[in-house]
């Protein structure tokens, strides 16, 4: 039904956004959980959020008024999703907090970075690295309590709820808004000692080594991330350890995503004849065959011998670059001018050069 949310804010489909913004400040006062306890209902003031979220942008309210809901949600559960995430986004711009209904979120520790450059051969084969960083934890003494032998109190500030109550204006009128207690860090309890370790914060700092397994055929540029391995915030959770991965470049190999690119060198008479030839690869050389009559600038590909990923191994492409000699001998002069009197216009240089050394 396309009026529904016009219904919800009590406002005619012509309504100005004035007229929107002055209903909407209306019913969400009189139905905000926290701000008028005798009227408050979530679910309503849930409808009236997200109706207030559509016809208060004019992009929105254009989609909704020609194709309703479908036009500013979609059926999809992503729609449902994000409509979700509007509400909660209003809910904590007027009134602060978690949701306005006196809820904490859980903190979390920061996170920690570090770099690493790997050769190629490591980013082909994956690699175990280690570092050393300064990083908070629980402190090992107090388990965190921030107290000498775990004896605490409550907090007086807070009354041992581990949450302090401000009184704060919106443009809805007064709110409350619930934070996390200055005093006891959200415990509840003050130390009856403070911990000689922590100095009652009961957390502490110290260098630490963290070892990570980076996988083969990671990426230059890459983000490696470690769950639970940054700092620990107190009653919480701990961030996580960000590497950034970068690979340094190759002597003889170019990577292009999951591919490998070289060049080797063979001779006139190699190109002519086709031979065997080492090429450099991340696990060490492997044998390419080079065919008859190769031509200067020939590719040869070698399939699954690139670089790892998540579908498989690239190829690694092998350019044939033809050497010719810059000063001949004696000898060579003479087989080239044998060679060049062989010649006919059908055969190429290569053919001629096969056929006379055959």
């Amino acid at each position: 039904m396309t009026k529904e949310y016009y219904e919800v804010l009590g406002v005619d489909e012509d309504a100005s956004q004035d007229e929107i913004k002055k209903a909407y400040r209306k019913k969400a006062k009189k139905y905000h959980p926290d701000s008028n306890k005798d009227t408050a209902d979530e679910e309503k003031f849930k409808k009236i959020n997200k109706a207030y979220d559509v016809l208060s942008d004019e992009e929105k309210k254009k989609k909704y008024d020609r194709f309703g809901k479908q036009g500013v949600e979609g059926s999809s559960s992503r729609g449902q999703r994000r409509a979700s995430a509007n509400f909660q986004d209003i809910f904590e711009q007027i009134f602060g907090g978690a949701g306005g209904r006196g809820g904490r979120r859980q903190s979390k520790g920061g996170n920690l970075k570090v770099q690493t450059e790997i050769t190629l051969e490591e980013a082909y084969q994956g690699v175990e690295k280690s570092f050393k960083v300064q990083r908070k934890s629980e402190c090992p003494d107090c388990n965190g309590s921030g107290a000498e032998n775990g004896e605490t109190s409550t907090c007086s500030n807070c009354s041992g709820r581990g949450k302090v109550e401000q009184v704060k204006r919106t443009p809805l009128g007064r709110a409350r808004q619930v934070t996390e207690c200055p005093e006891c860090s959200g415990t509840g309890n003050i130390p009856e000692e403070k911990c000689s370790t922590c100095n009652g914060k009961g957390i502490t700092e110290k260098e630490e080594t963290i070892t990570v397994d980076i996988p083969e055929g990671v990426e230059d540029g890459q983000r490696l991330r470690v769950k639970g391995k940054g700092h620990t915030a107190r009653n919480g959770t701990s961030g996580d350890l960000y590497v950034f991965v970068s690979v340094r470049p190759h002597d003889s190999l170019e990577r292009r995503d999951s591919d490998l690119y070289t060049t080797v060198k063979i001779g006139v008479g190699d190109a002519a004849l086709g031979t065997e030839v080492q090429v450099p690869h991340p696990d060490g050389q492997i044998s390419i065959n080079v065919p008859e009559a190769t031509q200067p600038g020939q590719v040869m590909r070698a399939t699954g011998k690139g670089m790892p990923s998540g579908w498989g191994s690239g190829d690694l492409y092998v350019k044939i670059d033809v050497e010719i000699p810059e000063k001949l001998t004696n000898d060579q002069e003479e087989v080239m001018k044998e060679l060049r009197e062989t010649e006919v216009n059908e055969k190429n240089f290569f053919e001629s050069v096969k056929d006379f050394i055959s």
